[in-house]
């Protein structure tokens, strides 16, 4: 007997999750922010902000060998096997291009993310692959969240091996789930004794899916109760590639 499919979640299920998902405080200026809710606000854009003569100098080393790299990839034997060779991928570990953000006292290079942006902009400039190898890895992937909202622990724990290279990527794509992740058919379920989750689901579209050591897993957890009322709750995991029950199942190719 197949399992009766899944009903999709309505529009208020879908506006529910996305609002308990939104910031409830906002410091930082933004003008996209701005302009969204109808107030156009130039001067914070212009005059466009001055690199930091300190920054650009510590990321110069790095950008050097990241040009010379570069300069060195062989973009059209990547776009004609549809493999990134592995001696490619660690020459970018071995100057340090998976930690570009990760703070130097993990590992990591510890620069900004403006010299992020420009390293991605020199990748792509070249290769198509590798900037979505390296923006995937650290923009979505484990590192980025990690920065912002990890504990001590879990820095501890994962910045160092992130830092020498591991690569990660992000989960959260499904047949019925990914720009409206109220549909999303993951879960996350608490073992009885509280110290664990058991994830059970699957997912799609995980670009570095097939060679991440880690994953940043997005999963349906007990709804939690706000004011009397219930609210539906969707968590981050990170999620090792070795754990038990962790199985990559097929690899889409592309043109």
């Amino acid at each position: 007997m197949s399992e009766k499919p899944q009903a999709l979640a309505t529009e208020k299920e879908a506006r529910e999750v996305a609002e308990s998902a939104r910031e409830t405080e906002w410091e930082h200026p933004s003008f996209a922010r701005e302009l969204f809710l109808g107030r156009f606000r130039p001067d914070l854009i212009h005059p466009h902000p001055e690199d930091d003569p300190a920054e650009t100098a510590r990321a110069r080393p790095f950008m050097e060998k990241l040009a010379d790299f570069m300069a060195r990839v062989n973009s059209e034997e990547i776009d004609r096997t549809g493999e990134i060779p592995e001696s490619v991928v660690q020459e970018l570990r071995d100057m340090g291009a998976f930690g570009i953000k990760i703070p130097r006292e993990y590992g990591g290079l510890g620069l900004s993310q403006m010299s992020y942006i420009r390293a991605m902009e020199l990748v792509t400039s070249k290769d198509g692959s590798l900037v979505a190898l390296l923006s995937a890895s650290q923009s979505i992937g484990v590192p980025q969240p990690l920065k912002i909202f990890g504990t001590d622990e879990q820095k501890r724990r994962f910045f160092p091996r992130l830092a020498k290279g591991a690569i990660s990527a992000f989960a959260l794509t499904e047949v019925d789930a990914g720009s409206d992740p109220a549909n999303m058919r993951t879960t996350a379920t608490p073992t009885d004794d509280g110290e664990h989750f058991i994830i059970n689901g699957d997912k799609l579209w995980c670009t570095n899916g097939t060679r991440a050591e880690l994953f940043v897993v997005m999963a349906r957890t007990p709804d939690r109760e706000v004011k009397g009322k219930k609210v539906k709750q969707i968590t981050a995991f990170v999620v090792d590639a070795a754990m038990p029950g962790v199985e990559v199942v097929h690899r889409l190719r592309f043109m």
